[in-house]
């Protein structure tokens, strides 16, 4: 049924291939009569008598993980995105998503960092806490390299944001800082479960990340904490991000991201709540800066933190982790070193 209500949102060009296919090659099944077109509001009905399991830790990360992996923020929504964002099936979700909040295992999705309970995590093949950099270096660097890639973009690129360019769509801190995540109660660092445009990784490395004092946090559980952090430190990227972050969000307009350079001189780090990341990340954000400057929350995993400055200490003892074919993360003796990155 779902399927079928979501069919008038496909985009014209896929209706058309399918349509073509079939006249061209024929059906491989035998015709059927044609099925009652069903609208939102069907599948409206049948979510509305639909009982609602208990919510579990086990059962919300793998769902939220799903919702994590999913996103996308250089290509159109999917024809089961733009069924949901109708009318009839939000005001059902409203169900879901109070059933979903009113239990107990959800409560730390709308709280602070917990400084007390933090780990980084090493995936194969890419940059992680083995080759981070000294936080201003890095960060100067990402700067000059952001004020280049606009440069080069807006001379470069068509302004029509419906152009076919895409380029940096992430509006994340750089890549060669820590970043850190608190664990579940196996614990299982959060990120194992939750994480954006991932590699299908089957193993990985985690340290606990020790973090000295009160740093400086800067926490985003609203999308006006976002607006609130551009507006103070703008970085304008409209020639590098208009085409992917027109494909996502349907707007068009001046773009700005958090200059993370300026950012440092006021935080030690920023942190996306869960909550922060599921009422805000891939819309477009009005910064009121003016009327034609949005963002957008970009390349995040919910609960995570940037660190911007040199506090935090990693811990010595490393923690293996194996994905079991049950998709439940397990700690190991060891895994595989030679995937991994060597130490920077």
């Amino acid at each position: 049924m779902a399927n079928e209500a979501a069919e008038p949102f496909e985009p014209g060009d896929l209706k058309s291939r399918r349509y073509l296919g079939r006249a061209l090659f024929g059906s491989r099944t035998p015709p059927r009569p044609p099925a009652p077109q069903r609208t939102p509001a069907d599948v409206a009905a049948v979510l509305d008598d639909t009982d609602l399991a208990d919510p579990t830790e086990d059962l919300l990360r793998f769902v939220l993980g799903d919702v994590v992996a999913f996103a996308r923020y250089w290509e159109e929504p999917e024809v089961s995105d733009r069924l949901i964002a109708t009318t009839p099936l939000r005001n059902s979700l409203r169900r879901v998503a109070a059933h979903i909040l009113a239990d107990h295992t959800t409560a730390w999705w709308g709280d602070d960092v917990d400084r007390s309970d933090q780990a980084c995590v090493q995936w194969p093949d890419i940059p992680g806490f083995e080759q981070v950099g000294k936080p201003p270096a890095v960060l100067l660097s990402w700067r000059e390299e952001q004020d280049s890639m606009e440069v080069r973009a807006l001379r470069e690129r068509r302004a029509d944001p419906t152009a076919e360019w895409s380029g940096e769509w992430w509006s994340r801190p750089p890549e060669k800082l820590l970043r850190s995540v608190p664990h579940f109660s196996d614990q299982a660092p959060a990120v194992l479960y939750l994480v954006e445009d991932g590699f299908g990784w089957e193993t990985a490395h985690s340290r606990r990340l020790w973090i000295p004092g009160a740093p400086r946090i800067c926490e985003i559980h609203t999308a006006q904490d976002w607006a609130g952090l551009c507006r103070r430190f703008p970085l304008e990227v409209t020639g590098e991000k208009r085409h992917d972050w027109y494909c996502t969000t349907g707007r068009a307009g001046r773009w700005v991201i958090p200059d993370w350079h300026a950012v440092a001189r006021q935080y030690d780090g920023v942190h996306l709540g869960v909550a922060g990341y599921l009422s805000a990340a891939g819309r477009a954000i009005d910064i009121d800066i003016d009327a034609e400057t949005a963002s957008v929350i970009a390349g995040w995993n919910p609960g995570e933190t940037w660190w911007l400055t040199a506090g935090p200490g990693l811990g010595t003892k490393l923690t293996h982790w194996q994905l079991e074919e049950s998709l439940h993360w397990r700690q190991v003796e060891s895994c595989a070193q030679d995937e991994y990155p060597p130490a920077g």
